[in-house]
């Protein structure tokens, strides 16, 4: 299954949420069976770093957008390989899947540890972009609730949820407009994020939709494992591995789904 979009047709047709969000949808539910069969070696390695996490270090299952155990990490080695495990089984699910769906795109470069480093290090600044972001809006947010609750009570979980979809909304069009580098460092080119910024301005408004679609379906995974009071178990990991695949390749579709659109194959070629 290739990404069935002619380039002709790709730049001149409207870039809208709804169609960018439809085509990244198709590419994972046309054909299920090979979605699966793609991405299996990445789903491998993850379900047995996940296993191993689960019997040896269970405290790294609370390490979430929600609540980080950093001390965790001063236990030793070994739940830094796990976290590292896990954080490469993520990528090259990523990878897999972004060289199946741009294949007919251009000639991809064979696939080795320089293109997997690659791609991980792109990550790893996507991630400190992240972070800055978030700690820009959290923690303005955490003053202002603090100076105006005397009392000091926890916030609701209704207001916790709405703060969680506006606040990842905003991080999620930021990484959006950068993370074009992503599908082409998994074609093995080199794309700097001034380029991805570039080339997305033209849709950035609609990046607002895909963003908040994306951030409501997050929100509503959370309040799900919140309502179910999951704690750090197999069986919140039985949950959660799952969210964390599909949302995955949902983001990892919609990227391939912009690089295909927006960036023309002789710049894919030498980018």
């Amino acid at each position: 299954m290739q990404l069935q979009l002619p380039q002709e047709e790709n730049r001149s047709s409207v870039i809208t949420a709804r169609n960018l969000l439809q085509t990244a949808v198709g590419l994972l539910t046309k054909s299920p069976l090979t979605t699966v069969t793609v991405v299996a070696p990445a789903l491998v390695l993850m379900c047995g770093v996940s296993l191993i996490t689960a019997t040896i270090a269970p405290g790294l299952l609370q390490i979430g957008p929600g609540s980080t155990n950093i001390t965790t990490f001063s236990e030793g080695v070994t739940p830094l390989a796990l976290v590292l495990g896990f954080a490469l089984s993520y990528a090259l699910m990523a990878i897999l899947w972004h060289r199946h769906t741009l294949c007919g795109r251009c000639t991809t470069k064979p696939l080795g540890l320089r293109i997997i480093a690659g791609y991980l290090w792109r990550v790893v600044a996507l991630a400190l972009i992240q972070l800055a972001a978030s700690l820009t809006m959290v923690i303005p947010l955490m003053i202002l609730h603090e100076a105006g609750n005397s009392h000091a009570t926890p916030p609701s979980t209704a207001s916790m949820l709405l703060t969680t979809f506006i606040s990842q909304t905003v991080i999620l069009w930021l990484l959006l407009r950068l993370s074009l580098i992503l599908p082409a460092a998994a074609l093995g080119a080199s794309m700097p994020m001034t380029t991805s910024w570039k080339h997305t301005k033209q849709i950035a408004r609609a990046l607002w939709g895909v963003a908040a679609a994306l951030a409501l379906l997050n929100t509503c995974f959370t309040a799900l494992a919140t309502m179910l009071t999951l704690g750090p178990s197999a069986q919140a990991m039985v949950f959660e591995l799952p969210v964390y695949v599909i949302e995955g390749l949902l983001i990892f579709s919609v990227l391939t789904t912009l690089y295909s659109r927006l960036v023309p194959s002789d710049i894919a070629e030498t980018a």
